[in-house]
């Protein structure tokens, strides 16, 4: 059973705004060296007008995507993902990644070496030789009503990483493109940051109200806004 967490959004500003949803990265048991955030969920957002609504809502089913490509996996490239799978809390995954160029890496649920447990999900890669110029990438997201938000990082081969989710949310503002990676930092005021869970951003009912100001700030509330 999924859980949606909706987002509702007012622009403030006079012109219309394109806003990204991305998500936080999860705490991993062996840490990428980079972890970029991936994301096809977006809304061109008006002027705020009372009378019309305008919504991100993030359904918290996890998803597990490989990729292997010619891009490097770094800031401004695109990932394309070529295998996804729905992922759960509690259950191991194998990551198959080609030792040739031009390979269709694949992920299936599978016994681990490490043990998942309930607060997390373990993904273990195959023994596999990098390609020179040829990249492989691993995903971690949930689904959306508009796509998919997540992390994407370089496996290691013969290695697992135990994925403990954390359900922290940016919203930002910017020319992105959709699975174009990008690194959103938290502490930053171009992008708002909201939390789910005790002393969260959300209220009971996993609602959460996000403004941007006309300075280029943003607000986030737990109730609706006044008009």
């Amino acid at each position: 059973m999924t859980t949606t967490y909706t987002f509702n959004l007012r622009n403030l500003q006079q012109d219309e705004v394109k806003m990204w949803l991305f998500l936080a990265a999860p705490t991993f048991s062996e840490n990428p060296e980079n972890v970029y955030q991936n994301s096809t969920t977006f809304l061109s957002v008006p002027s705020y007008n009372p009378n019309k609504s305008q919504i991100f809502k993030a359904n918290v089913q996890y998803l597990l995507q490989t990729a292997q490509q010619s891009q490097p996996i770094k800031v401004g490239n695109q990932v394309i993902s070529t295998a996804k799978q729905d992922a759960n809390l509690n259950t191991g995954y194998t990551a198959i990644y080609d030792s040739n160029k031009g390979g269709a890496p694949d992920i299936t649920p599978g016994s681990t070496k490490r043990p998942p447990k309930a607060t997390d999900m373990v993904v273990e890669t195959n023994k596999f030789t990098p390609v020179q110029d040829y990249y492989n990438a691993l995903t971690f997201g949930v689904i959306t009503n508009d796509g998919m938000t997540g992390v994407t990082w370089v496996p290691k081969p013969n290695l697992d990483y135990a994925i403990t989710p954390t359900l922290t949310f940016y919203i930002a503002a910017g020319s992105y493109q959709a699975n174009e990676l990008a690194q959103i930092d938290a502490t930053s005021v171009d992008n708002a940051v909201i939390k789910s869970g005790f002393g969260g951003n959300f209220e009971q009912f996993n609602n959460t109200w996000v403004t941007y100001n006309t300075d280029g700030t943003w607000t986030v509330d737990k109730q609706a806004w006044s008009n």
